[in-house]
């Protein structure tokens, strides 16, 4: 019979191969290293003394190359599992249960991993990526200083709050405050995120052609557009465009113009049946999707717009 070795066996073979906080794995030796996890937590629930020395072997990071890509795993939440059994070894099935079910989850994301590494059709690179975005991945090819700066500090503040939780789940009363404090915390951070973005949403005004007005005919808006597009600001010319139908249709009799309508008010203005009402929406929508959505322009987009103020003609 093979027998398990002890916990601190398991994981002497790790030390030495990691001195900092990080273990580098390839997807294959990754998976192995989670199983050895999962026969470690199972070992924990009845020895419960062999959590520092777990806690003291885990990296913050394990590095696993997939397809010649470095990426960071943390070990954040198996690390706070730990803490706790440290802290109280009464919590050691509780907290056994934790870990192995963490562990569990990466487990699952490898063997996902293995089986779309191995192909090449677009639908296993698309599952590939979507398992890579997870925040349990981070991307570790050639770190930024500022990014792993930010990291660190994420972790820190992270570990700082769970140890806040857990001393304040001791006194009642304070864990009472702690949570009205961040629930008016949240409240206050949605609030200022809120006005924010209101304050930054494009008025109904806006819509009103800066450089054309009713006194100004719609080819001169035209020629605006043009000039500004350019100078590569596909953004303004496609503004300048829309105003330059507003004003050519107003010509036409089709409405009076109004620099108070919004621009899905001019479209209901055009009866269903006319010929030129898919232009107008068409051109309409191209021009929502670049104002509003405060995306870069295209030139192609640019020349949409132009073709469909053309077909006003």
């Amino acid at each position: 019979m093979i027998s398990v070795p002890s916990v601190v066996q398991l994981f002497q073979a790790g030390q030495a191969a990691s001195t900092g906080p990080t273990q580098s794995f390839d997807l294959q030796t990754y998976r192995a290293e989670l199983e050895r996890w999962s026969e470690s937590v199972n070992r924990l629930r009845e020895h419960p003394e062999e959590a520092p020395v777990l806690r003291k072997e885990l990296p913050d990071f394990w590095t696993v190359t997939v397809q010649e890509q470095r990426f960071l795993v943390s070990t954040q939440a198996i690390k706070s599992a730990l803490d706790r059994v440290v802290q109280d070894p009464d919590k050691a099935v509780e907290g056994a249960q934790e870990i192995s079910s963490q562990v569990e989850s990466l487990s699952a994301e490898a063997r996902a991993l293995s089986g779309a590494s191995v192909r090449d059709d677009g639908s296993a690179r698309a599952k590939l990526d979507n398992i890579l975005k997870r925040r349990e991945f981070r991307f570790a090819a050639e770190p930024d200083e500022a990014e792993s700066f930010w990291n660190v500090l994420e972790d820190k503040a992270r570990q700082w709050i769970e140890k806040l939780l857990n001393r304040a789940g001791r006194h009642p009363r304070a864990a009472n405050y702690l949570r009205w404090g961040i629930v008016i915390a949240l409240g206050l951070i949605c609030l200022v995120w809120l006005v924010y973005t209101l304050a930054h949403i494009p008025s109904a005004g806006a819509l009103a052609p800066k450089a054309t007005t009713p006194a100004q005919p719609p080819h001169d808006g035209v020629r605006q557009a043009r000039e500004t597009a350019a100078q590569g600001e596909y953004r303004e010319a496609i503004r300048m465009i829309y105003g330059a139908a507003v004003l050519r249709l107003g010509e036409y009799g089709a409405w009076r113009v109004d620099p108070s309508r919004t621009h899905r008010e001019y479209l209901r203005l055009l009866p269903s049946d006319s010929a030129l009402r898919p232009h107008l929406a068409a051109l309409t929508d191209s021009f929502e999707q670049v104002w509003y959505g405060s995306a870069r322009a295209s030139v192609a987009e640019y020349e949409a717009a132009l073709a469909e103020l053309e077909s006003l003609e």
